[in-house]
């Protein structure tokens, strides 16, 4: 019996040793793949590879990439693994340009791979599709966001900033600190809703506005969310195996009733406001053909994805570089004063009215939202996969190395911007970085907060008028200052793979005196 007992005892432990085992040797696989290739890489840790960090939600994907860049940035590119698999981030901003503009044609897709049938809105928007697909939608929905069509939605945008004044004045009245990041991503929520399908959100006048709701679902973040973000950039295999989503159901559905709603009422009436869904239903009867024959049609839920990628670019990117612009500015108050000034004195020329021409040639403006985008990119790393096999030059400069097509590219784009090689003292807020004559003094691919290249952010033209709008309004008639409960230094979240804040920003308004 003593005997028996004891041989089930070794059978159970040699399983459990087997098993340990098997899973070191599977996890450890491909540890060598980039010594092998003679390719610095950082040393991995069985199964999480190089990525513990963001797996445990200690750091988020911007500023782990940050580290890894800070850490090697005197080798022009460096090895790391997600888990198991070899991936690659670009440190030297030549070879940057070459992945992002002029060899984009080996890096044409991004590394996230979503499963269209278990996430439809996430799954079919532009930021998700890869090749002829991709290139198909980003050709068509380009005119959307040419200078004429911004022009034609500024009046929406300006009404809406309109709407912001009466807000902050009601919400000042019963008490003068006002949560930033909230009040900005109702005033982006309605401009974006506006403008794209010409709907009164009422995020500002109802706190429970059902459009403002369900796309707050999407920006918060829960622990499962976390590592569903970790496997989108990272593991997409992972992604589509648990079948993780971003946008739930209830969102999924609110936007088809939504969106098929609009184009619904413009079909039976005949309004065409010549805005984004205008363009979106004349494309809708369009059959494209690429060219290798396949004919492509965006209808069904890649017509509704399109329109859910215009909200989600629209409200929170902007909403995040307003908020974070009114924090620095509250911090500086003499930056706040020229700003100010420049504002008062160009309303001045303008008979008080602000024009879309107006915010163009404001260049302190300019130089204050790029600060604040430098050192607070929304998304603070860019991701691409080698499409087929690519020859970088060597590390020490003898012979190539050849990565391999499916191999994921990682930009780190925080640490970039955060380098004091390019930006000296780079915690400190200075928008005379900006200046023409320090910009020509950069390398180009030290800044580039929008992406670079074929896939550079569409919707930069419109998030700009978006916030620079706001800011005109904000600070032409309050002043904003600290109060006791601004969060300094600003806390991150770590679940997030955008560059987002834990909890409110509350600050402090107090109203112009007018004469």
């Amino acid at each position: 019996m003593v005997v028996s007992s004891l041989n089930i005892a070794l059978g159970v432990l040699g399983i459990i040793t087997a098993s340990i085992v098997f899973i070191y040797l599977y996890f450890t696989r491909n540890f060598n793949y980039w010594k092998i290739l003679g390719v610095p890489y950082v040393q991995p840790s069985v199964i999480a590879g190089n990525l513990g960090n963001i797996l445990f939600q200690k750091r988020d994907i911007a500023r782990h990439l940050q580290e890894l860049y800070l850490g090697n940035k005197d080798k022009p590119y460096v090895g790391f693994f997600s888990f198991d698999i070899p991936c690659l981030l670009i440190n030297d901003l030549d070879l940057v340009k070459n992945v992002l503009v002029k060899q984009f044609q080996s890096f044409t897709d991004r590394n996230v791979n979503v499963n269209s049938q278990t996430d439809p809105m996430f799954g079919r928007f532009m930021f998700s599709l890869k090749g002829q697909e991709w290139k198909h939608v980003r050709v068509h929905l380009t005119p959307v966001f040419s200078t004429g069509k911004m022009k034609g939605m500024f009046h929406l945008v300006e009404k809406c900033a309109g709407d912001l004044d009466n807000f902050i004045d009601d919400a000042i009245s019963k008490d003068s600190n006002l949560d930033v990041k909230e009040t900005m991503a109702r005033y982006t929520t309605d401009s974006i809703t506006n403008c794209a399908f010409g709907l009164e959100s009422n995020a500002l006048k109802n706190e429970d506005s059902e459009i403002r709701r369900y796309l707050k679902t999407f920006v918060e973040y829960d622990v499962i969310k976390g590592v569903a973000t970790l496997f989108l950039f990272f593991c997409p295999y992972l992604q589509n195996l648990f079948k993780l989503r971003f946008v739930d159901i209830p969102t999924t559905n609110f936007l088809r009733r939504t969106v098929w709603g609009a184009v619904d009422h413009r079909e039976k009436t005949g309004l065409n406001r010549k805005d984004f869904i205008d363009h979106m239903m004349e494309l809708r009867k369009k059959n494209d053909v690429s060219q290798n024959g396949r004919t492509f049609k965006i209808e069904g839920d890649t017509f509704v994805a399109q329109s859910f990628g215009f909200f989600f670019a629209g409200f929170e990117t902007s909403a995040s570089t307003l908020t974070y612009t009114l924090y620095e500015l509250a911090k500086h108050p003499e930056i706040q004063t020229r700003l100010r000034e420049e504002i008062m004195d160009s309303l001045a020329e303008n008979d008080n009215k602000i024009s879309y021409e107006m915010l163009h040639k404001m260049t302190y403006l300019d130089m204050v939202v790029s600060e604040t985008l430098r050192k607070y990119p929304v998304l603070g790393f860019l991701d691409r996969v080698c499409v087929r096999d690519y020859e970088l030059p060597a590390p020490d400069g003898k012979g190539t190395v050849t990565i391999k097509a499916g191999t994921s590219i990682y930009i780190p784009l925080l640490g970039i911007q955060m380098d004091p090689e390019y930006y000296p003292d780079p915690e400190k807020y200075d928008p005379e970085r900006f200046t023409e004559e320090n910009k020509q003094n950069r390398h180009n691919f030290s800044y580039m907060p929008f992406g670079e290249g074929p896939r550079i952010c569409i919707g930069m033209r419109f998030g700009l008028m978006q916030v620079k709008t706001g800011l005109v309004h904000v600070l032409s008639r309050y002043e904003v200052a600290p109060c006791k409960d601004t969060p300094i230094p600003m806390e991150y979240d770590t679940r997030s793979f955008l560059i987002s804040s834990v909890g409110d920003v509350p600050l402090h308004f107090k109203k112009l005196v007018t004469v």
